[in-house]
């Protein structure tokens, strides 16, 4: 599994954001190798996002990037944010215990 971690800091309109990276992930689930998306919100920094993205492989989150779809609708996000993008590897996971 391929684990890409990007934290955005929203300098736009943070409704618009949202809305723009709903319209990502919409694109990204319909690519091969797409598991799973998450858009998390900061409660101490209303400017701050981070989104964790799962993928089969690197090579297929690479190859989704590389759509056409995607870089389209991924400009508008990046005149809403700057982002800090980067793949990440698990090195502890942990679940909770049966009662």
């Amino acid at each position: 599994m391929f684990t890409f971690i990007n934290r955005f800091t929203v300098t736009g309109d943070t409704a618009e954001f949202e809305a723009r990276i709903a319209g990502i992930t919409e694109h990204m689930t319909r690519q091969p190798g797409f598991r799973s998306h998450r858009l998390y919100h900061s409660v101490k920094d209303a400017a701050v996002y981070v989104e964790v993205a799962e993928w089969d492989d690197a090579d297929a989150h690479q190859r989704a990037v590389r759509t056409e779809g995607f870089q389209q609708a991924v400009r508008p996000v990046m005149a809403l944010a700057t982002a800090d993008p980067a793949p990440f590897s698990v090195v502890t996971a942990h679940t909770a215990a049966a009662r």
